[in-house]
């Protein structure tokens, strides 16, 4: 009907970093970890407790593949992030130094407040709408 000259509008469409092969790898990886958990369970060779461990192994996992998807610094300090708090998830499920999530949750506040501001301060800027 209308043709305009200009370009379409730029719109802000949320994406996923990484390829759909490493995310299908790692959905697969984590199914198989669950279904092994539950099944080593439901046959006496852990308990209920221990099958919580399975939680920092998948955000372990996920920080590995996120070094595969996103091979840059970025990429490696969001993967440091997820090896920290998979073993924050280690430490408080095992209670070693008896530290649990009841008496550490403030420090869980405080780093997501630093990653907040670090992402405000170093993260790639966003390219706003135009204003037309």
């Amino acid at each position: 009907m209308f043709h305009y000259s200009r370009p379409h509008p730029y719109v802000h469409v949320p994406g996923l970093h990484g390829y759909r092969t490493v995310r299908r790898v790692f959905a697969g990886i984590a199914l198989i970890l669950l279904g092994a958990g539950v099944l080593l369970k439901d046959q006496g060779l852990i308990g209920g407790n221990d099958l919580w461990l399975v939680a920092p192994a998948l955000v372990a996992l996920s920080g590995a593949a996120r070094l595969v998807a996103w091979p840059s610094l970025a990429g490696l300090a969001s993967a440091l992030v997820r090896f920290a708090v998979a073993g924050y998830l280690v430490v408080v499920i095992e209670h070693i130094g008896g530290w649990t999530f009841a008496a550490t949750w403030p420090v869980l506040l405080i780093a997501v407040g630093i990653a907040q501001l670090g992402h405000a301060l170093f993260g790639r800027p966003r390219r706003e709408e135009p204003n037309w």
